[in-house]
């Protein structure tokens, strides 16, 4: 049961950006991996869940855990880490909630973002990222001689299914109507609020097309309201997709709007399918779009939402270039085996130091 490495992961198979990575970091490996895994959220300080996590590292005994995330799960991975002797704790950040903006629990926001990611970074004896940007943040600056590398996320090669007729024709999208399609949690973090009114002066300037929302979120129906009245602009949110590839191939492009990111994995699989993007210059979303692919608008505006999805489905020119753009992008910079390649460096760095 010993393993010299140990990945620690939060989340449902296929929850999120970290799962994801780790599944395919598993996947396309040939070095065999310790795992702890965390399926279900902490719920303030689990005790229990510390113990397990010491518990199962003290089976492993390895050199080195990779506690993927900040927060409150990477809080109890990094402090059961620190407690059963791990002698190197790699925190690698994929978010933090030094972004949240709408939280509807402000004061264990604040718990977690002054005080259990600090720590978090503290337990750490090496810190990677997932883009520059986030490498770059100052409340990073702290544990600056912590950091031991940037490592993209990467997606796999797209398997087309040849399913963009059936798909149009189960969601009712005429063949020669343009779809664009979104792919994340519907939140007001992640811009929807924005997008909402961006139809709507879309949709009094005549724009014809329809989308699709794809992902869980939203349980109140709030941000579902933002959008109804829209005349010419067909939306349907189709929830949380085990799926998302067969919605990918069976659209013209992807809107990213959020507010906030460090590196996303829908729009990297995106660009991957050959959809021109239209995303947010902030985070890691600039720094993939900068490379090809896709439009850069400020957050937080709808005017500028607007024009750049209609330029796109009003050229396609442009929509023809971009896609293009974005698969050489992803060919060059995302894919799995660099990913893959770049995490076995940063374990190979931080061994050979240890050693």
């Amino acid at each position: 049961m010993k393993a010299e490495i140990v990945q620690h992961s939060f989340g449902l198979p296929g929850s999120g950006g970290p799962v994801v990575a780790l599944e395919r970091l598993l996947a396309n490996s040939t070095t065999e991996f310790g795992v702890i895994r965390q399926l279900e959220p902490a719920r303030g300080i689990n005790l229990g869940l510390i113990k397990r996590f010491i518990a199962e590292l003290k089976a492993y005994q390895p050199s080195l855990v990779h506690v993927r995330g900040l927060g409150n799960e990477g809080f109890h991975a990094a402090l059961a880490a620190r407690l059963a002797k791990v002698p190197n704790i790699l925190v690698s950040v994929h978010g933090t909630y030094q972004d949240l903006k709408f939280s509807p629990n402000q004061w264990k926001t604040e718990i977690v973002r002054s005080l259990l990611e600090p720590a978090t970074l503290r337990f750490a004896t090496h810190i990677a990222t997932v883009c520059e940007f986030a490498a770059e943040r100052a409340f990073l600056l702290p544990f600056r001689s912590k950091l031991v590398g940037v490592v993209p996320n990467g997606v796999e090669s797209p398997s087309i299914m040849n399913c963009r007729e059936a798909v149009r024709e189960r969601l009712k999208v005429p063949q020669d109507l343009l779809l664009a399609v979104c792919v994340s949690r519907i939140t007001v973090e992640k811009g929807y609020a924005t997008l909402a009114e961006g139809l709507h002066l879309l949709d009094k300037g005549g724009s014809r097309f329809a989308i699709v929302i794809v992902g869980g979120g939203d349980e109140s129906g709030a941000i579902r309201a933002m959008f109804k009245g829209l005349q010419n602009i067909a939306v349907t949110f189709l929830g949380h997709q085990s799926n998302v590839s067969q919605f990918l191939e069976a659209s013209d492009l992807f809107i990213f709007p959020s507010l906030h990111e460090n590196l996303s994995n829908a729009l990297i699989e995106a660009l991957s399918f050959g959809l021109p993007v239209v995303a947010t210059d902030v985070g890691g979303n600039s720094e993939v779009v900068q490379k090809g692919g896709g439009l850069l608008v400020p957050p937080s505006d709808p005017s500028k939402l607007a024009a750049a999805i209609e330029q796109l489905i009003t050229d396609f020119v442009l929509r023809t270039e971009l896609s293009r753009r974005g698969r050489e992008n992803v060919a060059r910079n995302y894919t799995v085996q660099k990913m893959v390649s770049g995490w076995h460096d940063v374990y190979k760095k931080i061994l050979g130091s240890a050693q």
